[in-house]
């Protein structure tokens, strides 16, 4: 069953799909140690059902930023205080920090602010994102500016995603969600594939300067 025929589903069950958006909110969160969960389709189909006027489009928004800034900081503090060592009691658990720290390393040499927010929009980006910071130890006040804005700008990308596609593409609820998913997903592969030419190049250029640098003990 596809994102956008489970929520449906949800819609059909429950008043105003509350219970839609608590399991969206609770999906978000989880998604940041657990990148393979679809909850970004989940986002994107409840910016369609807003769209259709099915359930309201601040909830959506709200439910989704508290989800992922949640997601986020528990991330990061897993990683700061080496909590995230404890899943290595259990088999899942050592897959899920393999997976983490893939998606860390796809992300390539991000460090500063900037490059942190911005690996965000890649697929696992926000995995990535925080878990360098964490391993970074990134100070709380610059962690809390970055988890702020960037579960601002990730919800507000994704439910908008939704929300136009729902209004402009004047296709059923499940094809907009499908529509505004493949789109996402492109923007994100075209990202993936600029950073990571960006890290080839970087390190090309690390290996340029590092074999033309003097040897040790030996002066121009």
């Amino acid at each position: 069953m596809t994102p956008a025929a489970a929520a449906l589903a949800l819609i059909e069950t429950t008043d105003g799909g509350a219970l839609l958006l608590l399991v969206q909110s609770v999906a978000v969160a989880l998604t940041a140690f657990i990148p393979v969960l679809p909850s970004e389709p989940l986002v994107i189909t409840s910016g369609v059902l807003a769209a259709e006027g099915t359930i309201p489009l601040w909830a959506t928004l709200a439910v989704t930023m508290v989800g992922c800034l949640t997601g986020d900081v528990a991330l990061y503090l897993a990683f700061r205080y080496r909590i995230v060592v404890f899943l290595h009691r259990w088999r899942w658990g050592r897959q899920v920090h393999r997976r983490i720290l893939r998606a860390r390393l796809r992300a390539g040499d991000a460090t500063t602010w900037i490059s942190l927010l911005l690996i965000r929009a890649m697929p696992a980006g926000r995995t990535a994102s925080m878990a360098t910071a964490g391993i970074m130890g990134l100070p709380a006040l610059t962690l809390t500016g970055l988890a702020i804005v960037g579960s601002i700008t990730w919800s507000l990308w994704l439910t908008g995603l939704g929300y136009i596609t729902g209004t402009t593409t004047g296709l059923p609820p499940w094809a907009s969600a499908v529509t505004g998913v493949i789109a996402g997903t492109l923007v994100g592969a075209i990202l993936a594939v600029m950073v990571t030419r960006r890290n080839v190049r970087a390190r090309r250029a690390r290996a340029r300067f590092g074999r033309g640098s003097p040897p040790r003990g030996t002066s121009g």
